[in-house]
């Protein structure tokens, strides 16, 4: 009787090439693709938790406090080096896997008892596969992410559902504590804007904008450029009184009677609009997709949703507005697993077989979660609805 223990099924170990151990296969194949996650203004946060609750500190933006006048012989007084608590709270956990099955597995052991030996093109297409999945698990993280700080900027809050979670938990939220007087509706932060939602050809799209910049002004706000979603731009640009100041601001003779046909490229607009003393505007054109096991066509559906509100526009500061904060993942000496580690030690990445059913599996762990550090300096105006 011949004895086969599980390192004879453990294809997976020809895929990592030269690399000695998975560690260093993810280290050497992704440290540049992944250098840091698409979380523009929010970066890990240096410290990594050992356990889940986190705190949300409001930081100070702009101007350095002045040094205090004190007598000769006495001190200074004392900065406060945290700013108070905004929120807290337990950061979530996400995890998925990929799966090889015994189908792949027989198929690869089949030609390396017909070869005698395993080819070069055997080790190619299990390295493609290791590398695909990994790709797909990292990915997939950084995914989510971008949903997180796409909600947190322009929600000011993150909710997972059975919408953008199906199959996980739902019914959880995070508040961030974005001001209630930095939240206006279309015409409701000053008198350039009209109170009509932007669908209608009565809203003044550049006088809401320019009202935000007034109000960030008004109220010692520091900002650095605005933020909307490709498809908030599209409905902005297409707008018949944008279109009618863009025209007039390249020409000031240009005749409006045909102004619904006329088409501006983005550059233009933008230009107009650093030219009247707006900042720039960042177009967020970014798209996340979720799965979910469909039982009536027994297939999986694939929902893109996009994870910036598509009817706020938002001015935030320049620079970090935010921190990703994450959790140590505990590592257990197991045999039988091949582990590495990723984002810094915050990312576990497990490969696994299961000899009972056949399959080896490759998992990922990351608990972290977007907190912004400046809420109080975030704007946000609600274009689909019009201020009373």
């Amino acid at each position: 009787m011949i004895t086969r223990d599980s390192s004879y099924y453990d294809i997976m170990a020809l895929g990592l090439g030269g690399a000695k151990n998975y560690q260093e296969f993810v280290e050497t194949m992704f440290a540049d693709k992944y250098n840091a996650p698409q979380t523009d203004g929010f970066a890990w946060d240096e410290e990594i938790q050992i356990d889940f609750s986190y705190e949300q500190l409001q930081a100070e933006l702009g101007i350095y406090a002045m040094a205090t006048f004190v007598d000769i012989d006495s001190p200074g007084a004392t900065h406060a080096s945290t700013g108070a608590t905004v929120s807290s709270g337990k950061i979530p956990r996400f995890k998925h896997q990929f799966v090889m099955n015994e189908k792949i597995i027989r198929e690869q052991m089949i030609l390396a008892q017909r070869f005698g030996s395993v080819t070069n093109s055997m080790q190619e297409q299990l390295a493609r596969i290791l590398f695909n999945d990994t790709d797909k698990l990292i990915g997939g993280n950084y995914n989510t992410l971008t949903y997180m700080r796409h909600q947190a900027v322009s929600n000011g809050s993150f909710a997972i559902t059975s919408t953008n979670n199906p199959g996980g938990i739902a019914n959880l939220s995070f508040a961030f504590g974005i001001p209630t007087a930095n939240q206006a509706k279309a015409g409701g932060f000053g008198t350039l804007g009209t109170k009509y939602a932007w669908s209608s050809t009565s809203a003044n799209p550049i006088g809401d904008l320019m009202d935000m910049v007034q109000y960030a002004d008004d109220n010692f706000i520091p900002y650095g450029n605005f933020e909307m979603s490709k498809a908030l731009w599209n409905t902005f640009r297409a707008h018949t009184n944008v279109k009618k100041a863009v025209a007039v601001g390249v020409n000031m003779n240009a005749d409006l009677t045909s102004i619904g046909s006329m088409v501006f490229v983005d550059d233009v607009i933008k230009q107009y609009l650093l030219g009247i003393g707006l900042p720039p505007i960042n177009v967020i054109d970014s798209l996340v997709a979720v799965e979910k096991y469909n039982a009536v066509t027994r297939a999986v559906d694939y929902t893109q949703i996009r994870p910036f509100d598509e009817a706020k526009v938002v001015l935030r500061p320049a620079g970090q507005i935010g921190t990703i904060k994450a959790v140590e993942p505990i590592v257990l000496q197991d045999p039988s697993a091949r582990i590495a580690m990723f984002d810094g030690g915050r990312t576990k990445l497990t490969q696994t077989f299961d000899s009972k059913n056949v399959v080896q599996t490759i998992a990922s762990e990351l608990t972290a979660l977007c907190v912004p550090s400046a809420p109080k300096y975030l704007i946000q105006l609600k274009t689909d609805e019009a201020a009373s």
